[in-house]
């Protein structure tokens, strides 16, 4: 015979006892009664904010960040949110939410009684406090009204401000509030945002398909997000859908189709990480100037200068520029920065101030002062045809020694350790020697060099001395693009700027930058410097550029023992620059000049960038005629002579004449010669 344990819930026989049934009933009857004495005391003696304020919904709305084409490439944000009137969302949007979140929110006065008494009965028998029943009027009234905290007090109060929301509000305003004020994940807030963070579109764009998976989210945004758990978040649209079918909101047909219908999800944002140095430089002055309410909240429309395609250029050439040079040398802690601007304007089109933002937020390309090396001669040799010196004036590359102090002399040296002797200028420049700058800041003087730096742009303080002529004291990225900008705009120099426009929620004007630019140095002194700059690509240390195929002029730097590299050049219409170095000042290693650091990077980034700009030459400015010399004398030879170069002069700086006996032989080069 069979044994039969019985339990003590068990009846006679076997049969289970109704007590379960009975104790739920009787809680669920003195719950209804508590409720409901709890709601009349509340409801009369209870402290309520007013709905006045609704009528006037203002939440926390994200400022945008603008780039030169005004296209969204970044927000300030506590709540990421974009609002959006209610008649432009999709009827089959608001159709979606209704039918997940509740069914019966047309029909209704803000609380859902059944839903009420079913999710309570869950709660007692689980002996818990999770189900909610709530409405989407008692979701919004939570949202804007109330803490998150699950209690029976809170629970009360959203249905008394529930009630009298459905009185003051019409079905639609109390839409809009919710599909504007929820959460759906990945930092968006309202159905806007979501729409654009999810599918990269706005909300008024979005079929059914995409709805039915938006209206999924609001449960548990994290756990449903089609991005990360892809799954999870189909199974939720099929439960939306179906959801949608009972409410006869569409017909199975086309449930069956939207559910079927591929969609596309909106990659992950990564520009963001691209222009990391670039936004933080705007969050920063706004921050300063605005405030911190009303950046984060007040939707502020940011227009920057910034142009995508030059930022992304920046960023790729700066990371695979260092990778190179850490992989062939075996070091790691090597960083960099990248600026480029429009010479004409002032604005600051790109900026890379390092290789990672995430590990250090200092900003290398504003805030790193290092020894500018031979970038700096350029300031030197414009001092000189200041003076009245013209291109093929003479300089001497020859051993020079100073007395420091009474027991110590300077020796200085070229990179290469050899000698050029007597030279033109614009051999100097072009080869970089030191010796022979050395001599020519020696005879145009210190001050004369000081003054022409501060015009051109040069704030940091530079040391009175020689071996300025070799970039011993330190400046910033910013101040030698500018200087270079100066001479690409034919000695204007403008000022370098990042924001265009601020504008406030309801487009009023905050703030508006007008360009602006002071002379510097006269047009034709800033021509002449071009043209001595052009022969360092043609012949000189960054003819490695050579096949860029555009009229480009430029410097490298290179500092003592190679601690920092430098390439800053420019095209009638775009200045970049590069530097390349360790935080802690240390050699980059043997060899590792600019020329084979610092210039790589930037013949990648404009590679990709002078695409972007109409290739032409630079203006000749009034006061500028062009003559045939001889390098070898500096003398002029006739106009219609084959040999040696043409040169740009000043009008009354020609040399004079070659003497008739004095000819090139024809084995005489002209590059041999020169450079």
């Amino acid at each position: 015979m069979t044994s039969q344990v019985l339990s003590l819930d068990d009846g006679p026989g076997g049969r289970p006892r109704k007590k379960p049934f009975l104790l739920a009933g009787t809680l669920l009857l003195c719950f209804i009664l508590g409720m409901g004495v709890g709601l009349v005391f509340l409801a009369r003696f209870g402290t309520f904010p007013s709905f006045e304020s609704v009528k006037e919904y203002q939440p926390s709305v994200s400022s945008k960040i603008f780039d030169r084409y005004n296209q969204v490439i970044g927000e300030i944000y506590l709540e990421k949110r974009t609002l959006i009137p209610y008649d432009k969302i999709p009827r089959h949007l608001v159709s979606a939410f209704v039918a997940a979140e509740d069914a019966r929110f047309f029909q209704h006065r803000g609380v859902d009684f059944t839903a009420i008494a079913r999710a309570a009965v869950k709660d007692l028998l689980g002996g818990s406090f999770a189900q909610g029943g709530s409405t989407i009027t008692q979701q919004t009234v939570k949202n804007l009204f109330l803490t998150r905290e699950k209690s029976i007090s809170r629970k009360l109060k959203e249905l008394i401000l529930a009630y009298r929301m459905e009185k003051y509000l019409s079905k639609e305003e109390i839409l809009y509030l919710y599909l504007n004020q929820i959460y759906l994940g990945e930092g968006a807030y309202g159905v806007e945002t979501a729409s654009r963070t999810y599918f990269g579109k706005g909300v008024d764009e979005l079929g059914l398909a995409e709805s039915s998976l938006l209206a999924g989210l609001p449960k548990a945004p994290n756990r449903y997000s089609p991005r990360t758990h892809p799954d999870l978040a189909k199974n939720r649209q099929r439960y939306v859908l179906r959801r949608m079918v009972e409410a006869e909101f569409l017909s199975q047909d086309e449930a069956d189709q939207a559910y079927a219908a591929k969609i596309v999800l909106a990659p992950p944002p990564t520009f963001r990480s691209k222009a990391a140095y670039f936004l933080e430089e705007i969050r920063i002055a706004l921050l300063e100037k605005y405030g911190k309410e009303s950046l984060y909240g007040d939707g502020l429309r940011i227009y920057t200068t910034i142009d995508t395609r030059l930022q992304e250029a920046a960023h790729t050439a700066l990371i695979e520029g260092i990778k190179a040079t850490e992989e062939k040398n075996e070091y790691e802690g090597l960083q960099g920065a990248v600026l480029a601007m429009d010479p004409h304007s002032g604005a600051v089109l790109a900026m890379v101030g390092g290789t990672d933002f995430a590990q250090s937020q200092f900003n290398r390309a504003l805030q790193a002062r290092r020894q500018p090396g031979s970038a700096f001669k350029p300031i030197v040799y414009t001092a000189a045809l200041s003076s009245g010196k013209t291109l093929v004036s003479m300089t001497d590359d020859s051993p020079i020694e100073f007395e420091r102090n009474e027991e110590e002399l300077w020796k200085p040296r070229n990179y290469d350790g050899k000698f050029m002797g007597p030279s033109p200028l614009i051999k100097a420049l072009a080869k970089s020697r030191n010796l022979a700058t050395i001599r020519l800041l020696n005879e145009v003087g210190v001050e004369s060099a000081l003054r022409t730096a501060k015009a051109l742009g040069i704030e940091s303080p530079i040391a009175r001395n020689l071996s300025i002529a070799l970039g011993s004291s330190g400046v910033v990225p910013l101040e030698m693009c500018t200087a270079y900008a100066t001479y690409a705009n034919g000695g204007l120099r403008p000022t370098p700027f990042f924001l265009r426009e601020v504008r406030d929620a309801r487009a009023n004007i905050l703030e508006k930058t007008t360009p602006t630019a002071v002379r510097a140095i006269p047009p034709d002194t800033a021509y002449l410097m071009v043209r001595m700059m052009q022969e360092v690509i043609l012949n000189g240390t960054g003819r490695a550029a050579r096949g860029l195929g555009h009229h480009l002029a430029g410097k490298t730097g290179t500092t003592n023992e190679n601690t920092d590299a430098w390439f800053i050049g420019y095209s009638p219409d775009l200045v970049a620059g590069v530097w390349v170095g360790f935080d802690t000042p240390r050699p980059l290693g043997d060899r590792q000049s600019a020329a084979a650091v610092a210039l790589p990077i930037w013949i990648r980034f404009m590679k990709q960038a002078l695409p972007l700009f109409r290739n032409r030459d630079f203006p000749v400015p009034p006061g500028i005629t062009f003559a045939r010399v001889d390098p070898e004398t500096g003398k002029a030879l006739p106009p219609d002579s084959s040999r040696g170069i043409l040169l740009p002069f000043r009008v009354g700086t020609v040399p004079e004449r070659a003497s008739p006996g004095r000819r090139l032989g024809p084995s005489h080069s002209l590059q041999d010669d020169l450079l």
